[in-house]
């Protein structure tokens, strides 16, 4: 009899900032996997994040890998690299090294530590090593360089395991927004006690040089259609949802001007 544990595959989802879906480098990084992991029971998927933006990309890792219900049989591939740690010249494209995390569900994440791409995740992490693999030759380095790593991580071999990185991961700033959905619903690190008090009334909230109302509610729809709320919201962990700036049918990064991942948020009482 086939055991039904063998028989089910493991998810491999690739978060990265190509552009859209339909952008050709998706389908040769998944292509590049496929041929490493060499294993039917591997299924790739893939998701896009804005072009360098390590406060979406840390998000979006969050999101998924901590609430995932696959556990052991799900593994995250992140490349956001901007290239960012050293503004000089680069040799053989030399950018950000590639480090390995693993979380209380049993995902593993093999990601490179560029950021805030690991900060979402550093604390609850139960392991965050570097690994020990080039972090140059190639400008495409997560299709020609990367790969062989993530396989074998995936298929159980940490050879290439290296030393603990936390301390090199920085914190996850406070009042920024880290997330754009696609109904224009931002997704932010506001710290919710401080808004509590103002709960039902209405604030000023800053972003992006736009100003705009707002109403501190405790849901998305506790407000009339067309205004703000400043509200808890559907993405989070650990029971804690982040806070978020919507729109009800709207959208609010629009009318805030699409800030980017990492955008300062300020906010104070409107009266």
């Amino acid at each position: 009899m086939t055991d039904p544990n063998k028989s089910r595959h493991t998810l491999v989802t690739i978060i990265a900032d190509y552009g859209g879906l339909h952008d050709l480098a998706f389908a040769e990084v998944r292509e590049r996997l496929y041929a490493e992991l060499n294993d039917g029971s591997f299924l790739v998927e893939t998701v896009a994040v804005p072009a360098f933006d390590t406060m979406a990309t840390g998000f979006v890792t969050a999101q998924i890998g901590l609430n995932s219900p696959l556990g052991a049989r799900h593994k995250l591939y992140v490349n956001t690299a901007p290239r960012k740690d050293d503004p000089n010249p680069r040799a053989r494209n030399a950018g950000e090294g590639l480090a390995y995390a693993k979380l209380p569900n049993g995902v593993e994440i093999v990601a490179v530590n560029s950021g805030y791409s690991l900060s979402f995740v550093r604390d609850a992490a139960e392991m965050l090593r570097g690994l020990r693999v080039s972090a140059e030759g190639s400008q495409f380095r997560s299709r020609d360089v990367f790969p062989p790593a993530f396989a074998r991580v995936a298929r159980g071999d940490y050879a290439d395991m290296g030393d603990d990185i936390r301390a090199s991961v920085p914190d996850v700033p406070p009042a920024r927004v880290c997330y754009t959905d696609g109904y224009g619903n931002m997704k932010t690190t506001l710290d919710r006690a401080a808004l509590a008090p103002h709960q039902g009334q209405d604030v000023l909230v800053s972003v992006n040089g736009h100003t705009l109302r707002a109403r501190v509610a405790d849901g998305i729809f506790a407000v009339r259609d067309g205004e703000f709320c400043v509200s808890p919201g559907s993405s989070g962990w650990n029971g804690r949802p982040l806070t978020e700036i919507v729109c009800r049918g709207g959208n609010a990064a629009a009318a805030f001007g699409n800030p980017s991942g990492g955008a300062v948020i300020e906010w104070r009482p409107a009266s």
